[in-house]
């Protein structure tokens, strides 16, 4: 429209222009030559030309015009739109958050539900369950300096230093040894419950047991390593002592490693874990030496073990205080002895026993790590070299219990030599300091051992290696024996 109006008023401008020259020129005009006529004519066409030309520069912005108008509108309808979408999205989240609050679903709920659902198994109904264990064969050769120990002991499959001989006058034996039975397995549920997790744990090997047969089937008896529940930082039923940090547990073929050196106990407990902090009551249970130096059991505890535990993560490493205070005991009528050292308590004896383990694991470079455990305590006994000591001794003359003061500790250190081949080197020491007028001159003074290996990898879950042991063992009438053991192991894991 404006294009029209416009080339209509220079039509009209120019016909006004040229009319006024005509009637202002009019006998001038009548004696103009033809040129000057001609050279009208054409002015005039430029001026057509030229109003043609700024017709259609209007028309083309007209255009653009209309073509931004359209553009703008289907803009405000997208945002129109975008908004409307994102009260929608508000409302859902609001929705959203009020529903977990009300279930009270904390972080580290729905992170243990994220990892449950990235683990191997099955599941069933809203019960996931997971397995695992490994299969390992231990082949072993061992030189006792002062005769060896039957095959049926369980120092044969494992290192375990009260059973080293020691006696003045015996030859030295070496024996051959192959097991299959530190195989284990596990498995383990979680269950959502409340916005929380339920778990459980049970644990198999076949270690420590009897009834085996190496005549022709060689069969084992299974037995229970583990058994506990746990729900909102309890835990219930059997599970390492909180007194035993594991994670500083070395690597080594051996079973257990530096026996001597560190805490190694599964007993059934009633577990509170709150962040770095835990306390459990465990399973009480007294062993005393008695005046001819035999092991007695307390058949009638009255308290649990308490066990206090705080854990420290640094930049140097992760490190673990456990504390731990209990009642050694043992009942009216216990019999303690035989013979002339038979001895039987007229009343109840009790004493207290108290210690501490500090433990770590600090990392060394890229994969290299340092590993260490320090115990010292009066009355720990059976916590420490699988019960190489007792919890205390009994004054023959007056009944009463004294507590056996101990100290022991490991340092381990751990290199890898590429991806698939590295190394433990590691050091254990025990030491009692027994009330000899009370235990006799038999019992346990000191045991160290040291341990070395090489361990190869060709997968990820597949183990093979060769281990070195020498450990040995002193009495208190100062004689000692000695085993020198090469192991050679392969694992797979599952």
């Amino acid at each position: 429209m404006c294009r029209r109006r416009f080339k209509r008023c220079m039509t009209i401008l120019l016909s006004c222009t040229i009319l006024t020259g005509l009637t202002l020129s009019g006998p001038a005009m009548a004696q103009s030559s033809e040129s000057e006529a001609e050279a009208l004519k054409e002015r005039v066409r430029k001026l057509e030309a030229l109003v043609e030309r700024l017709s259609e520069r209007l028309a083309e912005d007209e255009k653009k015009i209309e073509e931004k108008e359209v553009e703008i509108l289907e803009t405000s309808s997208r945002l129109d739109e975008a908004v409307r979408k994102v009260v929608e999205v508000e409302q859902e989240v609001d929705q959203v958050a009020g529903k977990v609050e009300s279930a009270s679903v904390d972080v580290e709920s729905m992170s243990q539900f994220f990892e449950r659902e990235r683990k191997p198994g099955f599941s069933i109904g809203d019960t996931q369950v997971t397995f695992g264990g490994y299969v390992k064969l231990d082949t072993t050769v061992s030189r006792y300096s002062d005769g060896a120990i039957p095959s049926s002991s369980f120092g044969r499959d494992f290192y375990i230093p009260s059973t080293v001989p020691v006696a003045a006058d015996a030859d030295s034996e070496t024996v051959l040894d192959f097991s299959p039975r530190e195989t284990r397995f596990l498995f383990k549920t979680e269950t959502p419950v409340a916005g929380h997790t339920l778990g459980s744990h049970i644990e198999l090997d076949f270690l420590i047991t009897d009834n085996d047969n190496e005549v022709i089937s060689n069969s084992f008896t299974p037995r229970m390593r583990q058994a506990f529940l746990t729900y909102r930082g309890f835990l219930f039923g059997q599970a390492w002592s909180t007194f035993f940090n594991v994670s500083a547990l070395p690597e080594n073929l051996d079973f257990v490693g530096p026996t001597e050196g560190t805490v190694f106990a599964r007993q059934a407990m009633i577990r509170y874990t709150h962040g770095p902090f835990e306390v459990a009551i465990e399973n009480p249970e007294t062993t005393v030496t008695s005046p001819g130096g035999a092991r007695v059991l307390g058949q009638n505890d009255h308290l649990p073990d308490l066990v206090a535990r705080y854990t420290l993560d640094t930049d140097l490493g992760t490190f673990k205080v456990a504390g731990m205070l209990r009642q050694l005991r043992l009942g009216e009528d216990t019999v303690l002895g035989n013979g002339a050292n038979q001895l039987v308590l007229d009343k109840s004896q009790t004493a207290l026993g108290i210690g501490t383990s500090i433990s770590g694991r600090m990392p060394l470079g890229e994969r290299d790590d340092f590993r260490f455990m320090a115990n010292v305590g009066q009355g720990l006994g059976r916590y420490l070299g699988l019960a190489l000591v007792n919890g205390a001794a009994i004054d023959a003359a007056t009944g009463e219990l004294d507590p056996i003061f101990i100290h022991s500790g490991f340092a381990s250190y751990r290199h890898f030599w590429s991806d698939r081949w590295r190394s433990n080197l590691t050091f254990s020491y025990f030491r009692a300091d027994n009330p000899v007028e009370k235990t006799g001159l038999g019992v346990t003074d000191r045991s160290w051992s040291g341990h070395v290996n090489l361990l190869y990898s060709p997968a990820s879950k597949l183990t093979l290696g060769m281990e070195y042991i020498y450990g040995q063992r002193r009495i208190e009438a100062g004689e000692t024996g000695s085993l020198s053991r090469v192991q050679f192991s392969a694992k797979y894991g599952f």
